[in-house]
């Protein structure tokens, strides 16, 4: 396996590193585990109005974009898990509990 820590040089088609072709790969690749601070990175920027929360519907293309099959059911599940003020929303004080969720779901880059 080839894993590098310059994360720059993935190739997201491929989920492998240094890999430029187009078809299929020789080398032994696997993806690659999001961090949690690449989780919430990822979730802070689909804050698509600024109001520093989280909708369901951000919350669901959050979730597609990192590779969810059923992103309406995961959303409901982190809403229920994280939103502790049942507001419907996922605000800053509750993002913790949201990426905890998130990352235990074993979201990868691809």
């Amino acid at each position: 396996m080839h894993r590098s820590a310059d994360y720059s040089k993935l190739n997201p088609r491929m989920n492998c590193f240094n890999c430029s072709k187009k078809s299929k790969c020789t080398r032994k690749c696997f993806p690659v585990p999001l961090t949690k601070p690449q989780v919430k990175r990822i979730l802070e920027s689909f804050d698509r109005n600024g109001d520093g929360r989280l909708s369901k519907q951000e919350l669901k293309s959050a979730l597609y974009y990192m590779g969810s099959h059923f992103p309406s059911w995961r959303a409901a599940q982190a809403l229920n898990r994280a939103n502790g003020n049942d507001d419907g929303y996922i605000s800053e004080g509750e993002m913790d509990d949201l990426v905890e969720y998130v990352w235990q779901c074993g979201y990868t880059v691809s």
